[in-house]
C-alpha cells in the first residue's frame, strides 16, 4: 500500500526536487557572477531564478492535475499542466530578451570587465552535469506519467545545459583575451533559450486551443468501424487535457436496436478505443441510420417514434401493380383499455406510419392485447406420458425432422401447452424452418386434440 502512494507522488516528489536543485543554482550563479562580473554566469543566475519560478509552476501543476474531477472541474484539472508548461515558455521569452538586449549593449559599448576565475569554470561543469541529470530525470518520469509540465521542465532543463556549454565557451575566450566573447556567449544564451521557449509555447498553446492529436482521430474511426452492428462513424473528435485523451463519437447503427444492445455496442467501442488511445476517456453517441429501402425497419422506427403501441409484429410490405404499398401488421396494446382507446391509438399510428411512407395507399393494423406479465402453470410431462409420446410420434412423422429433441406439457387452468424442439438439417434457411415449424404446430393440433396451444421450435 505504502508502494503504491509513493508511486503515485512521484511526479509531485521528482517536482519538488527540481525546484530544490534550481534553488541552489540560482543562489550559486548569482554569487559567482557578481564576483566574476561574467554577463554570462549573470545571464545564467538571472536564466535559472526564472527557471526556479517556473518549475514552481511545474510542481502547482503537477499537484492540481492529480485532483479528481468535481461539479466545477467535470473534466478533470489535467490542463492545469498544459496551463504551467505555457507559462514556463513565457517566462523563458522574457529572460530571453533581457539577455539579449544586455549583451547587445556590451558588445555595442565594449563595457563589462570579466575575471574568468577557476571556480567559475568549476561551477558552470558542475552546473551542467546537474542540469543534465535533473532534464533526464524530469523527461523520463514525465514520459512515465504523461505529464506534459514535467516534459516542459525536461525542455527548459536541455536549455540550461546548452546555455552553460555557451558560457563556458565565453569565459574560455575572455581567459584567451577576446573580451567580448562572454557578451557572444550570453547572447548565444538568449537565442538557445528563446527557442526553446518558442517550442514549448506553441506545443502547450496548441493543447489549450484543444487542437486535435496528430492522427487520433483518425486511429479511433478505424477502431470504432471494427465494432459489430456499427454502421457508419458521424463524428469523432479529440483533444488533449494534461495526460489525459478526453473525445467524443458519434455512431450510426439500425433504427430499433434494443436499449441493452446499444449499451453492449458503446462499452465495445469505449473498449476498442482504449485499445487504440490508451489515455483515452471516450463519450459515445448512438444514433439510428435511416435505410430509405429497408420499409419493414422504417415502420418499426415510426411505430416506435408513435409511442402508442408496446409491440408490433407480423409486419408485411405488399407492393402493388401500381407502385404503392399495402402494409399489415399486428400492433398490441394495453388489454384493460376501451376499444375507442385503441382505436385512436391505431389511428395515429396509422398517420405516422403514411409520414413515413407517402407511398401506402392501405394500412391495415390488427389490434391485440398484451400477455400478462406472468402466468400460473404446472409442468405435467411425466403425469401426461402418453399425449406427450403421441406428440413426439406425430413431430417425428414428418419428413424434415430428423428426431423429437424435447416435448414438455403445461397445465394452466386445466388447458394443455405443448412445447415441442425438433432437430432439422442445418442447411435449410430460417424461412424454410419457420414453415416447418408451423406445420408442426398444426399436425400437433389437429392429431392432439386436447392440446389447447403449441410453440414448436426447430434446431440443427
Amino acid at each position: 500500500m505504502l508502494g503504491v502512494s509513493i508511486d503515485s507522488r512521484r511526479p509531485e516528489l521528482v517536482a519538488l526536487g527540481s525546484v530544490a536543485v534550481g534553488a541552489a543554482l540560482v543562489v550559486a550563479k548569482l554569487i559567482v557572477g557578481l564576483l566574476t562580473g561574467s554577463l554570462g554566469i549573470l545571464s545564467e543566475a538571472v536564466h535559472s531564478l526564472f527557471d526556479l519560478a517556473a518549475s514552481a509552476f511545474t510542481l502547482v501543476a503537477v499537484r492540481t492535475s492529480r485532483k479528481p474531477a468535481d461539479k466545477e472541474h467535470p473534466y478533470g484539472h489535467g490542463r492545469a499542466e498544459n496551463l504551467a508548461a505555457f507559462a514556463e515558455g513565457v517566462v523563458l521569452v522574457v529572460t530571453a530578451g533581457g539577455i539579449a538586449l544586455e549583451a547587445v549593449h556590451r558588445l555595442l559599448t565594449g563595457g563589462g570587465g570579466v575575471n574568468p576565475a577557476w571556480y567559475a569554470f568549476v561551477l558552470l561543469v558542475a552546473t551542467l552535469l546537474i542540469e543534465a541529470g535533473r532534464a533526464a530525470v524530469l523527461q523520463r518520469v514525465g514520459r512515465a506519467v504523461e505529464s506534459e509540465a514535467l516534459k516542459a521542465d525536461a525542455t527548459n532543463r536541455l536549455s540550461d545545459v546548452l546555455a552553460s556549454i555557451g558560457v563556458l565557451a565565453g569565459l574560455a575566450g575572455v581567459r584567451m583575451g577576446l573580451v567580448w566573447a562572454d557578451s557572444l556567449a550570453a547572447l548565444l544564451v538568449s537565442v538557445i533559450i528563446a527557442r526553446a521557449a518558442l517550442l514549448l509555447i506553441w506545443r502547450s498553446g496548441d493543447i489549450l486551443i484543444d487542437r486535435a492529436p496528430a492522427g487520433a482521430e483518425a486511429r479511433l474511426r478505424d477502431a470504432i468501424l471494427r465494432v459489430n452492428g456499427v454502421r457508419e462513424v458521424r463524428s469523432v473528435r479529440v483533444r488533449r487535457s494534461g495526460r489525459q485523451l478526453l473525445g467524443d463519437a458519434s455512431i450510426a447503427t439500425r433504427r430499433m436496436l434494443p436499449v441493452e444492445a446499444a449499451g453492449a455496442m458503446v462499452d465495445e467501442v469505449k473498449r476498442v478505443a482504449r485499445e487504440a488511445l490508451p489515455a483515452l476517456d471516450l463519450t459515445v453517441l448512438v444514433e439510428g441510420q435511416t435505410r430509405s429501402s429497408d420499409l419493414v425497419e422504417r415502420i418499426h422506427a415510426a411505430a416506435a417514434r408513435n409511442g402508442g403501441v408496446r409491440d408490433l409484429h407480423n409486419v408485411t410490405v405488399e407492393r402493388e401493380n401500381d407502385g404503392s404499398l399495402h402494409l399489415s401488421m399486428h400492433a398490441k396494446l394495453d388489454g384493460d383499455i376501451t376499444l375507442a382507446t385503441a382505436t385512436r391509438a391505431s389511428a395515429e399510428l396509422e398517420r405516422t406510419l403514411r409520414e413515413e411512407l407517402p407511398d401506402a395507399s392501405r394500412i391495415d393494423i390488427h389490434l391485440e392485447p398484451l400477455e400478462p406479465t406472468e402466468v400460473l402453470g404446472e409442468d405435467v410431462t411425466q403425469r401426461r406420458a402418453q399425449l406427450a409420446a403421441r406428440i413426439r410420434e406425430v413431430v417425428e412423422a414428418h419428413p424434415e425432422v430428423r428426431r423429437c429433441v424435447d416435448v414438455e406439457l403445461s397445465d394452466r387452468h386445466g388447458h394443455i401447452y405443448a412445447h415441442v424442439v425438433a432437430s432439422l438439417s442445418g442447411d435449410v434457411s430460417l424461412e424454410h424452418a419457420h414453415q416447418v415449424e408451423t406445420e408442426l404446430e398444426g399436425r400437433i393440433r389437429e392429431a392432439v386434440p386436447e392440446v389447447r396451444e403449441v410453440v414448436a421450435r426447430a434446431t440443427t
